[in-house]
């Protein structure tokens, strides 16, 4: 019957089950129109991974059947009547408060799958794989580019996804939990803003949230949802929840700073918040004599890193941008840019110990 959508690994029609009269969902790929063996490989594993599902969030499995004299493959699944989320980017859109029930609902499913033995990671969440029932309850579909993780570890494989809304590391074949957390978070900005990834404003490969008026929690869980870095980022549904429930702190005006005193200094409490090695910890206390000697290499170091920060990173940036005359859409530059914003934050996190030993071992004046 009609078609109801059309993806990488295959054209999917609703169809009527002639035994109950039931209307379904049909799968087709043709070997015909393939382009390689990948897409048949993955609907394949769609095909085992939907069979071994069940969830009011996932489309039943119910049959599969193939005429392989012509090469076509098919799979039938349950019907989800209602709408995809795509079709609120044009339309009005979805309030706050149905948004909130969306995402608590898409994290529902993806606890299920991420607690599968091993874990499945779904790797293309965006709003054209979920779809709003006309109750207000969602599916989430197209398994085509499942992925499992076993032993926990990360599986390395050919880059699948959506650009915009799939995680910087994807671009590099890897996929985990933390994958399908930034692809909930940037369904849901971009909802909230009614624009497609690419038509927000950036600051490198972080989104501009500071130019968008979040309502809360979500203005505060978001950017932790969509953090490039996924070591950063919010790494499982525990997570997103935690960050969900938590309450807002109270801004507080600054205390003024305590007059200094005569005791002992000790490490610079502003550096805290700062991700430091154990061995910057250690140096950071060395006794005297030895801290004036650490003292000396530190700050020498914090000062030639602050200047290769500042100065030569973009210089080599800019440059090698242009020896490679590659659009800022095309893949490989997205990944050129994602590993540089890696090596940026690495060197900044030197700096940053550097500048704790040196503060921790500063003679007194």
């Amino acid at each position: 019957m009609e078609p109801l959508g059309q993806g990488g690994q295959g054209s999917t029609f609703r169809g009527v089950d002639r035994d109950s009269g039931d209307s379904v969902a049909i799968k087709v790929l043709s070997l015909k129109g393939a382009k390689s063996w990948k897409a048949f490989d993955r609907f394949e594993r769609e095909m085992d991974t939907l069979a071994k599902l069940t969830h009011p969030g996932i489309p039943k499995y119910l049959d599969r059947y193939a005429y392989e004299t012509t090469g076509d493959y098919f799979l039938v699944m349950e019907l989800i009547e209602g709408v995809p989320l795509s079709k609120h980017m044009s339309e009005p859109g979805l309030s706050p408060r149905k948004l909130r029930s969306v995402l608590d609902q898409i994290l529902e499913v993806l606890a299920y799958l991420h607690e599968q033995r091993p874990p499945l990671i779904h790797r293309d969440i965006k709003p054209a794989n979920v779809i709003l029932r006309p109750d207000g309850t969602i599916s989430l579909v197209d398994f085509g580019g499942v992925r499992q993780r076993g032993g926990g570890e990360t599986e390395a494989t050919t880059t699948v996804g959506t650009f915009g809304y799939m995680a910087p590391e994807q671009l590099h074949g890897t996929a985990t939990a933390a994958s399908d957390i930034y692809g909930l978070g940037a369904t849901i900005l971009t909802l909230l803003a009614r624009k497609s990834p690419d038509a927000l404003l950036h600051r490198g490969l972080r989104f501009d949230f500071e130019a968008l008026k979040l309502p809360e929690p979500l203005a505060r869980v978001l950017p932790a949802m969509l953090e490039p870095d996924p070591e950063l980022r919010l790494a499982n549904v525990a997570a997103v929840r935690a960050a969900l429930a938590a309450k807002p702190k109270p801004k507080t005006p600054p205390r003024p700073e305590p007059a200094p005193t005569s005791s002992p200094k000790s490490a610079a409490p502003s550096k805290a918040l700062v991700r430091l090695p154990p061995e910057a910890l250690a140096l950071a206390n060395t006794p005297a004599p030895f801290s004036v000697v650490v003292w000396i290499l530190a700050a020498l170091s914090s000062g030639i890193l602050l200047v290769f920060e500042a100065v030569f990173l973009p210089f080599f940036f800019q440059l090698a941008t242009a020896l490679r005359n590659k659009p800022p859409s095309d893949p490989k530059s997205i990944a050129f840019q994602a590993d540089f914003e890696q090596f940026k934050t690495r060197v900044g996190e030197m700096r940053n110990a550097a500048a704790h030993v040196a503060d921790g071992t500063r003679p007194n004046a």
